[in-house]
């Protein structure tokens, strides 16, 4: 059997589709299962390994009218396998046009109620329309189990991603850090592409210091920009003999790392995402987004919900997330109220 995923972006989107992925590879061990993917994204996906080929765009310099050769090659390469099942995850006008050009016998995507753009209704054969209280990841599972007429819960086993002989050695490096001892071992991923989703720095250090009174912890702190780094060097001062700063890991290397982790703490953003397909505990903090939409399901993830101050109701996001100006369903937090959220 020939699959094709169609998912482009973005990088937790992607994530929250790897149950998916491995439910397909435990039902169809030999199949040939192939991603089309956003070019910047695909690392990701190159080191999951239960996907046989990436087959990457990148649309944002074809829709610029750049690179058209690049373009007409990319569909070149889209159409020289005939699958059997294509499932659009991503259900909007990017991904139609991927569906249509693509060579598949049946084309699986959402319905009406669920599909992000109208025109993706236009290149699938199978419309599926999950109930819209359930999770992200449960959506698209229930696209894949629909077709296949098969609901038996799955099992998530959180493959690894595929590392280097380097990145491992890095990871072995940084475990031997004498700073961890025998305390804890706890990553802090502090920053989320919006600032909104994030806890104030005073109100993030006086949470940690709780959970290390709690349980002596060693806090290895991750970021993923300049300003994200400084935030987390911040945040190191704060703790100068339980903290110390990793060096900007790739994602493979990032997530074999978590893997090593006894706990780890994240705002909604791609850690948070990335350490749930590892075996990891993880505490999620959420405020502008919703944890019963966003929050992976089980024993080992537990999360905090900020509340709007101004009444605002939402069942996957915050409508005025980008605008808020003061962001206080999670900046105004207590810590203490978070504390006690971990705590339970």
């Amino acid at each position: 059997m020939k699959i094709l995923i169609v998912k482009t972006s973005s990088l937790g989107d992607l994530i929250h589709t790897f149950a998916s992925l491995e439910y397909l590879r435990q039902k169809h061990p030999e199949a040939q299962i192939d991603w089309v993917v956003e070019a910047p994204f695909a690392e990701i996906l190159k080191a999951h390994p239960c996907i046989n080929q990436v087959i990457e765009i990148d649309s944002r310099n074809w829709r610029k009218g750049k690179n058209l050769k690049a373009f007409f090659q990319f569909l070149t390469r889209l159409r020289e396998v005939r699958y059997d099942i294509l499932f659009d995850f991503q259900g909007n006008t990017k991904s139609a046009i991927v569906t249509f050009f693509s060579r598949a016998d049946k084309k699986i995507g959402f319905g009406k109620s669920n599909v992000a753009e109208w025109p993706n209704l236009l290149v699938t054969d199978i419309k599926v329309d999950p109930n819209p209280q359930l999770n992200v990841r449960q959506e698209n599972m229930f696209l894949v189990q629909s077709y296949f007429q098969d609901f038996i819960p799955f099992q998530q086993k959180n493959s690894p991603l595929r590392a280097s002989i380097t990145e491992k050695s890095l990871i072995d490096h940084i475990l031997k850090n004498p700073i961890i001892g025998n305390r804890r071992k706890v990553m802090v991923c502090p920053a989320s592409a919006w600032k909104n989703k994030q806890m104030t720095k005073s109100s993030l250090i006086n949470f940690l210091t709780q959970v290390d009174r709690h349980v002596s912890s060693c806090f290895l702190l991750i970021w993923g920009n300049e300003e994200e780094r400084l935030h987390c060097k911040r945040l190191q001062d704060a703790f100068p003999d339980k903290a110390f700063l990793i060096d900007r890991l790739s994602l493979p290397a990032l997530q074999n790392l978590m893997n090593q982790m006894d706990l780890v703490i994240a705002m909604d953003s791609l850690p948070l995402h990335l350490a749930a397909t590892t075996s990891a505990r993880v505490f999620g903090l959420f405020g502008p987004s919703s944890a019963l939409k966003y929050m992976p399901e089980g024993s080992r993830y537990d999360f905090f919900q900020g509340i709007c101050p101004y009444g605002k109701h939402f069942s996957k996001r915050c409508p005025i997330l980008r605008t808020c100006v003061s962001g206080a369903c999670l900046r105004g937090t207590v810590e203490d109220d978070v504390f006690k959220a971990y705590i339970k």
